[in-house]
């Protein structure tokens, strides 16, 4: 029962081991799949970019138009969300003049907007004091309701930022815990089960390290609703970071991946997974992408004013940069390695004609050898051929025999003659006869190939020994066992299965045969071998 349930647990192991190979390749399959679309998009996005700047140039015409303040001031609104993430200076442009637009307007919630887009576009460059300044002209009591997710957005977000650049123990903690209080107003004011309210809620709980039950919040929000364009960039980065902080480098970084495609078709310039992504894939060795991805980091950070960022990345670029050419270094000498490489295998090229030319006069030695193999091996094709047309010769003659007794059998039941059918079904005459039968071929066709075995056996046993035959029989046991021995049959499984003796009397007769070998006793199986 032990074993059975050892053998079991084997196997098991063996199939999670496929399995989880199995999954493995899969997964690196899908990975490079998305390398692939990540590394196309790269090379599309200037194209990709300019259709985007089409796009705001269009809203932009608007703005010349004959239009009210109100609408100017939507709309100068709607070109500061476009240029968001694609230019920072446009943005503050837009910021600046929806402030300057808001003085003229009645209205306290146009100023508090205004105050608040400053905040974000200034803080966004690194200017945390200045963005608190417009933060705190803004007081949430007569702030309009819907700007109250925006309010506590960049609230959470200042706060978050604060924390992690203090340097002060003190100062960090009371950053995180008013970046708590501000997530935990944010999902105050979404709604439940909203795309936001979904993804701060994961976020709170990641922040308290419950990973696995901020990753089954994303995984049924996902599983429930389709996530759209512009929310997958900050759903996949969400995802991977939580990913890295479990282990799963794998997820992350197909998470990564799906966030910087999503952020490139958007035409973002102003990412983290693409730089995130570099970083790995640099851990991991692969030097030529991590570098074309940071690369591209750089660019569009430039590109878009995105000096926060440019700082980010120019601070990790230098050591991809020094990584590839490193690379690029061991290339060249791999280069003039393969060079040398194949100047010595033409001088050992060289050589070995020198030497398969004294290794000719060896020939004629080889040929003498390979003669008398051919002698063995015609010897053992004689001996392969006897044996194949006596066996299918006995082959032939058994199933001739076994229908004569299956008719017998037949006419046993045909004729309801039950007693004598059990008789001959219960009887080993047959199965006796048969291989009397077979004992008969086989000593006739091994004596036919070998006529004086018997004689040199007994040159290589002790004087006086003689081999009793039953009557008709031209072989007994121990002779036949030297015979399978003779033929090149050594396992005693094997010759016990063949001559259908119990393995014990097999060891009986080889043991027996060997006691009364003449000399030594350990090489007589080997002479046998040599008749």
């Amino acid at each position: 029962m032990q074993l059975e349930i050892y053998t079991i647990m084997q196997s098991a192991r063996v199939y999670i081991t496929i399995i989880a190979c199995l999954m493995l390749v899969v997964s690196c399959s899908r990975v490079d799949s998305s390398l692939k679309e990540l590394d196309m998009l790269i090379d599309e996005r200037q194209l990709i970019q300019e259709e985007y700047q089409n796009q705001i140039d269009s809203i932009y015409s608007s703005v010349l138009l004959d239009m009210t303040d109100a609408d100017r001031f939507a709309c100068y609104g709607q070109l500061y969300d476009m240029y968001r993430a694609f230019n920072i200076d446009s943005q503050l442009h837009y910021a600046q003049a929806r402030l300057n637009l808001a003085d003229k307007l009645d209205g306290l919630e146009y100023k508090q907007a205004a105050s608040l887009n400053m905040a974000e576009v200034l803080m966004r460059s690194g200017m945390y004091y200045e963005a608190a300044q417009y933060m705190n002209d803004v007081t949430i009591q007569p702030l309009e309701s819907y700007l109250w997710p925006y309010y506590y957005h960049l609230r959470r977000t200042m706060y978050g930022l604060l924390s992690d650049f203090a340097i002060v123990e003190s100062d960090k903690q009371l950053y995180d815990s008013l970046t708590h209080i501000y997530r935990d107003s944010i999902l105050l004011v979404q709604p439940e089960g909203s795309f936001v309210y979904e993804l701060v809620r994961a976020d709170a709980l990641a922040a308290e390290q419950n990973y696995t039950d901020a990753l089954d919040v994303l995984q049924t929000y996902d599983s429930l609703h389709a996530i759209l364009s512009n929310e997958q960039g900050v759903f996949s980065i969400t995802m991977a970071q939580i990913y890295r902080e479990m282990g799963n480098v794998e997820a992350e970084k197909q998470h990564l991946i799906l966030s910087a495609c999503s952020d490139l078709r958007g035409a973002v310039r102003e990412y983290v997974s693409l730089r995130e992504l570099a970083m790995l894939l640099y851990e991991e060795g692969d030097i030529d992408h991590a570098r074309r991805y940071m690369q591209c980091a750089i660019d569009d950070a430039n590109a878009g004013g995105m000096r926060g960022r440019s700082i980010e990345v120019t601070t990790i670029y230098p050591i991809i940069e020094g990584a590839y050419l490193r690379e690029a270094d061991l290339r060249v000498k791999l280069l003039y390695l393969f060079n040398f490489s194949v100047v010595l295998i033409v001088v050992f090229l060289a050589l070995f004609l020198v030497y398969y030319a004294r290794q000719r006069t060896k020939l004629a030695t080889l040929n003498k050898r390979l003669h008398k193999t051919n002698i063995d091996l015609q010897q053992s094709n004689q001996i392969t051929t006897v044996y194949v047309g006596r066996y299918m010769e006995m082959a032939s003659l058994l199933i001739d025999r076994f229908d004569n007794w299956r008719k017998t059998l037949h006419q046993y039941v045909k004729n309801d003659n039950i007693k004598q059918l059990k008789a001959e079904v219960g009887s080993q005459k047959f199965t006796q006869e048969q291989l009397n039968a077979f004992y008969h071929n086989f000593d006739e066709a091994f004596l036919n190939i070998f006529p004086d075995f018997v004689d040199q056996v007994k040159e290589l046993l002790v004087e006086g020994v003689e081999f009793r035959m039953k009557n008709g029989e031209r072989l007994n046991t121990d002779l036949r066992v030297l015979c399978c021995i003779r033929l090149g049959i050594t396992d005693s499984v094997q010759i016990a299965s063949f001559l259908r003796y119990s393995l014990s009397t097999i060891y009986n007769s080889r043991t027996r045969m060997r006691n009364l070998a003449r000399g030594d006793r350990e090489q007589f199986e080997q002479k046998i071998k040599k008749i």
